[in-house]
Parts: structure tokens; sequence; C-alpha cells
């Protein structure tokens, strides 16, 4: 019986860091994406392409694994799971690296990914299945005092040793790890919604993706657009995706044109939406994992 536990929770582990690398190829196959890296541009971005990516989210499937395999083992230590997760995300970072020849792919998304890997890992253990309701409460109970902790001894420091750092000293965006303390809210009221509506409705499934992703434009204050662009183009970033919606958005005649216009722009502007592209990958990864 013990040895079938055993089993079961490496099944589910290997299946989630699986899904969890799926979010991240879907994620980048996902196109046009203006600024951003896909297999028609390589965006705002001179440093990486489609293959860069793929190289990767395979050196990083391994460790979602183990981000699982932690919530799996940890379920009722939550906060010291979180612990462990960071370190094994060091690892993480460190394989991405090496894979991608010293270029930053997926740093935002190996933390987000990790969580989320983490809490589903524990759902599965206390409750035998994923619902996104249930993995926000255990993503919480891991995450949310040490983040906030954090976040206020970053502004009290006024340490600025790194972009998500420096937005939030300079602008006052608290970034990856702020969404993360309240819950992912841009994933859970943004960006999930219009993927199971989508769903339902039987729209074509990359269209699908990139209303997703503009949905979370129009709203999200994305870091990378900040350290890149600061907060006028941040802004810009925010009106044009807003003004794409209210055109009919992705599902609209004409839509396809108007993305390859706006990526054009956008690498003129050095417009990247970095962070919202690691929200969207997030976002695939529950819509697929809910309630299996």
């Amino acid at each position: 019986m013990i040895e079938t536990d055993k089993k079961r929770c490496k099944d589910n582990a290997v299946w989630l860091g699986n899904m969890a690398g799926l979010a991240l190829l879907e994620e980048v196959n996902t196109a046009p994406k203006p600024g951003l890296v896909d297999p028609l541009s390589s965006g705002a971005h001179q440093d990486m392409n489609l293959l860069t990516f793929l190289r990767s989210a395979d050196a990083l499937i391994p460790y979602f694994r183990k981000f699982a395999e932690t919530g799996l083992q940890m379920s009722e230590k939550p906060e010291g799971c979180f612990f462990k997760i960071r370190q094994i995300g060091i690892q993480a970072e460190k394989a991405m690296y090496e894979a991608t020849g010293q270029v930053n792919t997926h740093k935002g998304a190996v933390f987000t990914m990790g969580i989320l890997c983490a809490a589903a890992g524990i759902c599965f253990k206390k409750y035998g299945q994923v619902s996104v309701r249930s993995l926000i409460v255990q993503e919480q109970k891991m995450v949310k005092n040490i983040l906030l902790n954090e976040l206020d001894m970053i502004q009290f420091k006024n340490s600025k040793d790194t972009h998500g750092k420096k937005n939030l000293c300079t602008y006052g965006s608290r970034g990856i790890r702020g969404e993360a303390a309240d819950g992912y809210p841009s994933v859970i009221n943004l960006a999930l919604p219009v993927i199971r509506q989508g769903k339902k409705e039987g729209h074509n499934w990359n269209l699908v993706k990139i209303q997703a992703l503009f949905t979370l434009m129009s709203q999200v204050e994305d870091g990378n657009i900040l350290s890149r662009c600061g907060s006028k183009g941040l802004r810009e970033v925010q009106r044009l995706s807003q003004e794409f919606l209210l055109s009919g958005g992705a599902y609209a005649r004409g839509a396809t044109e108007r993305l390859m216009e706006l990526d054009a722009y956008f690498i003129e502007k050095n417009y990247s939406s970095g962070g919202c592209a690691d929200l969207l990958a997030a976002s695939i990864f529950l819509s697929e994992i809910e309630n299996v």
C-alpha cells in the first residue's frame, strides 16, 4: 500500500511537471504576439528566438516535476515547502542559463510555475485532485506572509539590485512577488475566465490565447515593460491593448493584420510584455489541470 502511494505521488508529480512544461510551449507558440518571441518573430529581442525558448522549456521540465514532488511531500508544511522550492528554483535557473547560452528566457516563469506546481502537488496530496480555488488557498498558505515581508523589506532598504526591486522602489510596482502574494488575481480574474469562455464557445485555441494575453496586457503592470521603457511605455502598451480588445480583439475580422502592425510598432519601441507572457503560461497551466 505504501509503495502504491509513493508511485501515485511520483506519477502526479511527473504529470504536473510535464503540464507546466507544455504550458511554456503553448505560450511561446502562440502567434502573432506583438513584441514577444513566437514562431513568426523574435519580437523586441536580439538575444533569443523560438529555439532558445524550446531549449529552455525542455531543460526546466525536470525541475517543474521536483516542485510538484516537493508539494506532495511537504503538504503539511506550506511555508517550509516554499523555502524548499526556492532552492530548487536556483538550480532551475542555472539549468535554464546553461541551455540558452546565458539568456534569461523563463526566470519569472520558474518562480510562478514553481509555486503553482508545488501548490498543485499539495492539492493532490490533500484532496486527490486540483481545483483552482483549492490551489490558490494552498498557494496563499505557502507564500503570502513570506512575500509580503519581503516586499516591505525591499522598500525599507530601497534595494534596486534586480529589475523587480528597482520597479518596486521606483514605480511602486510589486511585480510577480505581489501577484503571488495576492493569489494571482491577474490569472484568476483576467486571463483564466477568457480561456474558459473561449474554450466553451469553441474559438480557435491560438486566438483564445491571444485574447487572454491582451486581456492581461491591458491591465497588468508588466515589469518587463517598466524596466525597458518606464511608466510611459507601460501606459501606451495598456492603451493599445485596450483598443485592440474594444475593436473585437483576437476574434475580430482583420485581427491578424492588426497584430502584425502592433508587432512592428512594439519592436520599434522595444516593448516586450514578458511578465504577461509568463502569466499567460500560468493561466494555460491552470486551465489544463483544474478538476483533473
